[in-house]
Formats: structure tokens, C-alpha cells, sequence
């Protein structure tokens, strides 16, 4: 389990990279309104969808490293 966990933190480490090298341009002001909020301009592509999922990966993968191994012989 631990080679899994490893190999889900560098996934994720990768993905957020990624995502982050492509999503750059989510904050854009809002000719509307007078606040500094995001506009919806991009639909699906507003929220960065690659630096969440990657952080999730992370999280995962470091739950798993941490973890104790499963002794035989002992109830969980």
C-alpha cells in the first residue's frame, strides 16, 4: 500500500502542476458588478478543475502512506 500512496502523491503533484500551467486565467474582473469576483466566462473551465483533483490525489495517496499496515491475526 505504500508504493500506491507514493504513486498517488506524485500523480496528484503532477496533476496540480499541470493544471496549474493551463488554468491561469480565472480571475477576471466583472464589468457588471462593482466587486473583484470571478466571472463565469469559460463554463467548466471557471474552476480548476486539474489543481483540485490533484490536491484530492495528494490527500489520498498521503492517507494511504500513513496508514498502518494490516497485521494478520488482528480484528479492525
Amino acid at each position: 500500500m505504500n508504493k500506491t500512496g507514493i504513486y498517488f502523491m506524485i500523480a496528484g503533484v503532477a496533476v496540480v502542476i499541470i493544471g496549474a500551467m493551463f488554468f491561469q486565467n480565472l480571475h477576471t474582473l466583472n464589468a457588471v458588478q462593482s466587486t473583484d469576483s470571478t466571472v463565469n466566462l469559460n463554463g467548466i473551465r471557471s474552476f480548476a478543475w486539474p489543481r483540485f483533483i490533484g490536491i484530492v490525489l495528494f490527500v489520498i495517496g498521503l492517507i494511504t502512506v500513513i496508514t498502518p499496515k494490516h497485521e494478520p491475526g488482528h480484528r479492525y
